[in-house]
C-alpha cells in the first residue's frame, strides 16, 4: 500500500486552496468535500503508521 507522504498532502492542499477562489458555488462544495475526504484519508495513514510501528515495536519482542 502506497501512503500519502506529509509533503504531498500540502501540495494537495495548496492546489485546492489555489482552486477555491475561482469556484462558483457547486464547484465550491465538490472542492470543499474533496478537502475534508483527504484530511479523512491523511489521518487514516497516520493512524495505519502508527498500528504498524506499534506491531514491528511488539514482534521485535518476542524470541525467536
Amino acid at each position: 500500500m502506497t501512503l500519502l507522504t506529509p509533503k504531498e498532502f500540502t501540495q494537495m492542499e495548496r492546489l485546492l486552496a489555489d482552486l477555491l477562489p475561482h469556484t462558483r458555488p457547486k464547484e465550491e462544495a465538490a472542492l470543499l468535500q474533496l478537502h475534508s475526504r483527504l484530511q479523512i484519508i491523511f489521518e487514516a495513514q497516520s493512524g495505519l503508521n502508527a498500528s504498524r510501528d506499534r506491531l514491528m515495536a511488539l514482534g521485535s519482542q518476542i524470541p525467536r
